[in-house]
């Protein structure tokens, strides 16, 4: 299969779902740790002008194409595959927690806007403990996915 039919492989559609899918984690780990950086800065100093530039190409480059990909990726799977699994308590789990990493998603993009126009809202300890959640949530839909507990 060297035509564009082999990128519509089941197997290729796993693939790229799970490259995107770390690529978005990879942004959602990094991009609470800029805004600790960004609250931790002297407002309008270096550091902090650096932490807004970076945090926004990483929105831009990396975090939202990922997100979109792992979903269409995701969707594709689910569309070649046996739909006896969508009725499996796991899966609605799995993709429950998917919605609420895609949240979360949306949460970092509004509140890196609100840090870039210099609204504080949250202490750098926040953006600390934030750091950890999509990890979190992460390690659960792995087991879901793989596991498939129940």
């Amino acid at each position: 299969m060297t035509d564009i039919t082999a990128w519509l492989d089941p197997e290729w559609m796993r693939a790229l779902h799970i490259i995107s899918v770390i690529a978005l984690m990879a942004g959602l780990l990094m991009l609470p740790r800029l805004y600790a950086y960004q609250t931790g800065a002297e407002a309008g100093g270096e550091l902090e002008k650096k932490m807004i530039e970076a945090s926004s190409k990483l929105r831009t480059i990396i975090v939202n194409p990922a997100l979109i990909l792992t979903w269409v990726f995701g969707i594709a799977i689910l569309a070649t595959s046996n739909w006896i699994q969508l009725q499996m308590a796991w899966m609605h789990v799995k993709l429950t927690l998917v919605v609420i990493l895609s949240a979360l998603h949306g949460y970092y993009s509004v509140e890196g806007k609100r840090l870039a126009k210099g609204e504080r809202r949250r202490s750098e300890k926040f953006w600390r403990m934030m750091n950890e959640v999509p990890f979190l949530i992460a390690i659960a839909v792995v087991i879901l996915a793989v596991v498939e507990p129940f």
